[in-house]
């Protein structure tokens, strides 16, 4: 499988959820409108880059054997 090959994917798939849920916990907590918004596109973000780290290597694996 194509992440298994790509060890930045995995590495991506696992450092970026560590890193960027605390940091957006502690803006969450912090209060404040803007403190707010910016842990909610944090999260927002995090998710879309854990969806596509694992749905566009597999996307492009399928093309190639068509």
């Amino acid at each position: 499988m194509v992440i298994e090959r790509n060890r930045w994917v995995r590495r991506l798939l696992v450092a970026q959820p560590v890193v960027v849920w605390p940091v957006s916990f502690v803006l969450w907590s912090g209060g404040g409108g803007l403190g707010l918004a910016v842990a909610v596109i944090l999260l927002w973000a995090s998710a879309f880059i854990c969806i596509a780290a694992i749905v566009v290597p597999m996307r492009n694996q399928q093309t190639r054997r068509c």
